[in-house]
């Protein structure tokens, strides 16, 4: 049975992005120099640096909560939501939000 999955993000240096989600997300992250785990309740998103930094292309993953209004309120408090980002109906109707990291993957908070 499957049970749990972690994406592989791309960024375009792996010592930045520890520092993001760790300061300003305040996830747990695991630095192993070449690789990067971040870690946020049941959630692990893992990082690698790109080979080729002038073409590089983000991106996206989706994040699943019960929540999503107040988790909405948090970011927005911690500064993490863009002016323009707002919480929004998603096209199955659901609630969702984005928030980009430093390296400009796409982090979608949903509903579930």
């Amino acid at each position: 049975m499957l049970r749990k999955i972690a994406p592989v993000l791309p960024a375009i240096n792996l010592s930045e992005t520890n520092l993001f989600y760790k300061n300003k997300l305040k996830f747990l992250t695991h630095f192993y120099g070449n690789y990067l785990i971040v870690v946020k309740d049941e959630i692990e998103i893992h990082y690698t640096e790109a080979p080729d930094k002038k073409n590089f292309t983000a991106g996206t993953c989706c994040l699943f909560d019960n929540n999503v209004e107040d988790l909405f309120s948090k970011f927005c408090s911690m500064d993490m939501i863009r002016p323009a980002g707002n919480l929004k109906n998603n096209l199955v109707g659901k609630k969702e939000f984005i928030v980009l990291d430093n390296n400009g993957n796409q982090l979608r908070f949903c509903e579930m």
